[in-house]
């Protein structure tokens, strides 16, 4: 079990350069990032098919490994863009892709020799059942939904061999993971495309019989925080704690990255 702790993933987030250095410096064995097309957080300033060699290789240097989201629906007459984008990424050597759309992991488990594919949290993977269909489409990773159960997770690693990625720190979205249509049915721009407008943020006035009770951010919850619970965790199969961050500044990335570290670091107990 010793040996199991040692080997965990601390994965951080980079939406763009300045927080990729502070996640490599704070000590992130990993890192995700996107692209400027087809990944979920389009507002992020990510990164292009001119630098991710360069991201990549400087990574690698740190024995950081880099993970790409392409974790949202792709459109057939954007599909090749999409493809440059891959083959940038694969000719950059990152370790693997983040993805929502089966067409997708059907294209990239088909058409690319020995690609790594992680399953988005965007898949709503929350049990056996799901993670059973990821195997059967190639990926290696379920990166689960913030709804599973934590005996569903121990379900998932005694019947498969799928590593388990799990987010630890950060945002909530106040539906299902990957299953928020909110933003798309008011505005047109759907979470799904990497546009939510995140309406769940904002103020709302509750009414009861006519009189109004109170304005408050009655559909926005507080941020996830699991760091008391990372041992337990690892007990229960998770091989990788995730970091949600790529909107945020980069204070917040190197602040964070840095104190999960120390508590791994730490047996998984508190510095002080």
């Amino acid at each position: 079990r010793d040996n199991l702790m040692n080997k965990v993933e601390l994965l951080a987030p980079a939406g763009n350069e300045e927080a990729f250095y502070a996640a490599i410096n704070n000590g992130a064995d990993a890192i995700y990032l996107g692209l400027n097309d087809f990944n979920a957080r389009i507002k992020a300033a990510n990164f292009t098919t001119n630098n991710i060699r360069q991201i990549t290789h400087y990574a690698h240097l740190f024995n950081v490994k880099v993970y790409v989201t392409v974790n949202t629906i792709i459109k057939n007459n954007e599909l090749n863009e999409f493809i440059k984008v891959i083959d940038a990424c694969i000719e950059a050597k990152v370790d693997a892709f983040i993805i929502q759309d089966f067409g997708v992991a059907y294209l990239l488990h088909t058409q690319y020799k020995d690609v790594v594919m992680h399953a988005s949290t965007q898949l709503g993977i929350h049990n056996l059942a799901g993670a059973l269909m990821a195997k059967k489409l190639g990926f290696t990773r379920v990166i689960l939904s913030r709804e599973t159960a934590l005996e569903d997770i121990k379900d998932i690693r005694n019947n498969t061999d799928l590593e388990i990625e799990y987010f630890v720190q950060g945002a909530l979205c106040v539906s299902f993971s990957g299953n928020c249509y909110m933003s798309s049915m008011i505005s047109g721009l759907s979470g799904n495309r990497g546009k939510c407008q995140q309406y769940c943020r904002k103020k709302y006035l509750a009414i009861d019989n006519n009189k109004d009770i109170s304005k408050e951010y009655h559909l926005s919850t507080r941020d996830l925080c699991l760091i008391n619970n990372l041992r337990e965790l690892v007990d229960a199969g998770v091989c990788s704690f995730k970091i949600e961050a790529r909107l945020r500044h980069v204070g917040y990335v190197a602040t964070v990255t840095n104190a999960y570290r120390k508590i791994i670091d730490n047996n998984f107990s508190s510095a002080s």
